[in-house]
């Protein structure tokens, strides 16, 4: 959605470059009756009272131009701060139906208890276009914000809050904190968790470490995507994986296996549960499934 200035409201700017060159065009009026005037009271003498009528002539058209130079900047004035209001007005419309357009939580029950999955396509609207787009980081999470979107379902998952969204760690962000994985360290400080970035992914470890409350985020797709782990399915057999893909419309329904998660994978991000460290999740022996 654009800025608007004055000028974009066509009618205001049009009204107020009107008034402006009324308001020009009566000083140049002014200037002339000022030479007049000065023409005539020198010569007064000799035009007698024909030159006391022309001057009290001047002097009343000199008010009357005062009144409507006055009026004209009244007016002018009127328009701008009507063109500020549809302004503030708009913003605050703006800001409304960004709000609105918050991509909402999608929530299922499952044999390890309610798992929230967000998608980034929550930021687009009907029309194909995004909803939110972040100055400081310089890219929306529609297009490009599965990074955030996974850090999301990372948090909102371990601290059981809906209310950690794409959008909450898209705002830590700065440009190109995408790149590499940066976001993960920024926003895993701010919530003063654990974190580490590894290569390679072993089943073993992977398994061990969300059955020890980790969260893990996975560079796929060769690094061109991120997706999150949120926790392990151990009543199948071999285990499957609890997982939100940002872009996977099917995410929350579909069945992971390893392969899945592992194939083309460039990194993963550790993430410890609070009061942990990611050596003591991937050290540790506890069996039981943290979603």
């Amino acid at each position: 959605m654009n800025e608007y200035k004055i000028s974009d409201y066509g009618i205001f700017s049009e009204a107020v470059s009107t008034a402006q060159t009324l308001s020009q065009k009566i000083t140049v009026g002014k200037d002339s009756l000022a030479q007049s005037k000065t023409v005539i009271s020198n010569e007064a003498v000799f035009m007698g009272p024909a030159a006391t009528a022309c001057l009290e002539a001047i002097a009343s058209a000199d008010a009357k131009l005062d009144s409507s130079n006055t009026n004209f900047t009244t007016i002018a004035n009127f328009l701008v701060q009507t063109a500020e209001a549809y302004k503030s007005g708009d913003d605050a419309a703006k800001a409304t139906l960004l709000a609105s357009t918050e991509a909402a939580p999608l929530i299922y029950n499952t044999a390890n208890g309610n798992v929230i999955y967000y998608s980034q396509k929550g930021y687009y609207d009907q029309q194909g276009n995004f909803h939110r787009w972040q100055s400081n980081w310089g890219k929306d999470i529609a297009s490009s914000g599965c990074g955030p979107t996974s850090m999301a379902a990372c948090l909102a998952n371990m601290f059981h809050d809906n209310s950690i969204t794409p959008t909450t760690i898209a705002n830590m962000m700065k440009y190109d904190d995408n790149i590499g994985g940066r976001y993960v360290a920024k926003a895993a400080q701010a919530y003063n968790l654990d974190q580490r970035h590894d290569i390679g992914l072993s089943q073993s470890t992977m398994d061990t470490f969300l059955r020890n409350g980790g969260k893990m985020i996975v560079a796929v797709n060769n690094g061109g995507h991120y997706i999150a782990v949120l926790g392990i399915n151990d009543s199948t057999n071999p285990p499957t994986y609890i997982v939100d893909d940002p872009y996977d419309d099917n995410t929350a329904t579909k069945t992971w296996n390893y392969k899945d998660i592992s194939i083309g994978h460039t990194m993963v991000f550790h993430i410890a549960p609070q009061g942990k460290t990611v050596d003591q999740c991937l050290q540790g022996q506890n069996t039981l499934v943290q979603v």
